[in-house]
């Protein structure tokens, strides 16, 4: 049976989980300019920020609302136009309209958790962000969880692939940070969409879905250890990068703290993976070398 899904946001992950979606449901995809959307995908001409311009521009029967925009710049007031506010003015417009979807699910960030001593956290971890993201964040969470409609939140860590490559620009370029003993959590952005894919299909089938999911693959590492591993699978061996490993070689069991914007810590992906999904990029080393292998042939050519 064919379901109506509502995208708010249709960048890198909204757009391909339209796509995912669009042979077996009806996808409108919510955006301000919808010029450049696919034919499978109904493109709705919206501000999510501006409560008018949402007036009577939601289809006629709504199942499930997927929202999961990206803020513009990294600001407070950004984060809580897009995130806070517009999340609400499209709740209030399902709720004047009487729609009633059964379930809204709302892409969050693994940054409302503080932890910053290389602990393992969950979905049960104390969230008390002190950036303004983390708080902005969980502040819509909050939204939608007090909505009338179930709402589910996805914590994903940090996202990795397609035109995200911006680490791997700074290993090539020899900028990236090798001294960091932070731990890093890292998802590709495949694993993004094929998970928002599997809730949604889950919730479909009458299956148990959770309020809340941390999205993470299934190896945090710290980061010197992710940029040397970098380094040794695109080829990079200097005398600079060698004597950095030394140094660090003393310190590798040392707390990140205060290393890192996001923290010291390891995400548990343990829910998810009890809720049946199977990573298709498990760890690091598979995500990134396929895109090694990319930007590698590029530079052959």
């Amino acid at each position: 049976m064919a379901h109506n899904i509502v995208i708010a946001g249709c960048g890198n992950i909204g757009l391909k989980l339209a796509l995912a979606l669009s042979p077996s449901h009806r996808v409108f995809g919510l955006k301000r300019d919808i010029t450049h959307l696919p034919s499978e995908i109904t493109g709705i001409s919206v501000d999510v920020t501006d409560p008018l311009s949402l007036e009577d521009k939601l289809p006629s029967s709504v199942d499930y609302l997927v929202y999961c925009l990206t803020a513009g710049s990294f600001n407070d007031e950004t984060y809580r136009q897009i995130y806070v506010e517009g999340l609400r003015n499209t709740i209030n417009e399902l709720k004047r309209t009487a729609l009633t979807p059964k379930r809204i699910f709302f892409v969050s960030s693994s940054s409302v958790y503080p932890q910053d001593d290389d602990q393992w956290v969950n979905e049960e971890s104390p969230v008390k962000p002190s950036r303004f993201s983390g708080i902005r964040l969980l502040e819509a969470e909050q939204v939608a969880h007090t909505s009338p409609f179930a709402a589910t939140s996805i914590r994903f860590s940090g996202i990795y692939g397609g035109h995200r490559t911006r680490l791997l620009e700074q290993v090539k370029s020899g900028q990236a940070n090798s001294q960091s003993t932070a731990y890093t959590n890292r998802i590709h952005e495949d694993d993004c969409v094929q998970i928002l894919r599997h809730l949604i299909e889950q919730d479909i089938n009458g299956a148990t879905v959770a309020d809340c999911y941390l999205a993470s693959d299934c190896e945090p590492v710290r980061m010197n250890d992710l940029v040397n591993w970098m380094s040794e699978e695109l080829g990079i061996h200097s005398a600079k990068r060698d004597a950095a490993d030394g140094s660090l070689n003393s310190q590798h069991n040392t707390p990140g703290k205060a290393q890192r914007r996001a923290g010291s810590k390891k995400c548990s992906n343990k829910r998810l993976l009890e809720s049946g999904y199977k990573f298709k990029y498990p760890t690091f080393r598979e995500g990134y070398r396929e895109m090694i292998k990319v930007i590698t042939h590029k530079g052959a050519d």
